[in-house]
């Protein structure tokens, strides 16, 4: 993995994680990934604000909202993130994996673990990368017949259709208000401007 990709890559943690204090501004339009069908691609614009290589902290900023995120080891070095630079995010939502009740006391945020390469997006472009999160998020309700979920995460509200029946048996013994820990694989592509 490039040290290019690797400063996108924490970059992109804190995208997803802005909307925790206020949701950021996100564009999106619609296409069809083969194997996955219609999805949404999120675009959002962030400029660097600070980097902290030694604490492992970059902060951006999108108009007049800004936000730190710890950046785990995996992404690498921060040495090639700069100040002022400008980063457009582009994700899109894949397939829900698993859902469960969070544990006690958990707040709404996003854990990135390793890139996975299973089947949901083998056949977009070179420049997007899968990776596989957790989503801790507030649940709100879950429609059988449609597969719809709802919920409220570091982002703000959100939907998405769940497939599979097990994770559809799990969801329909959560309650309005519980928080669950979701997890997803999803694609993301990052360019400087």
């Amino acid at each position: 993995m490039s040290k290019h990709m690797n400063w996108i890559f924490a970059v992109s943690l804190a995208a997803v994680v802005a909307g925790c204090a206020t949701y950021p501004t996100v564009t999106s339009q619609t296409v069809i990934i083969a194997g996955v069908g219609p999805v949404e691609v999120e675009q959002l614009n962030v400029e660097v604000v600070n980097v902290m290589p030694a604490e492992r902290l970059v902060v951006v900023r999108q108009g007049r909202r800004s936000w730190g995120v710890l950046v785990p080891e995996v992404f690498g070095d921060l040495q090639n993130i700069r100040t002022g630079d400008r980063v457009e995010i582009r994700r899109i939502d894949g397939v829900i994996l698993g859902a469960r009740r969070a544990r006690k006391g958990a707040r709404p945020g996003i854990v990135y673990t390793e890139a996975v390469s299973g089947p949901p997006f083998q056949n977009l472009p070179d420049k997007f990368v899968v990776r596989s999160l957790t989503l801790t998020a507030r649940f709100e309700s879950f429609d059988p017949a449609t597969g719809i979920v709802n919920y409220v995460g570091p982002a703000g509200p959100r939907t998405h259709q769940v497939v599979d029946p097990d994770i559809k048996a799990d969801i329909t013994r959560l309650r309005r208000g519980d928080m669950v820990d979701l997890t997803f694989a999803e694609a993301f592509h990052f360019q400087k401007y």
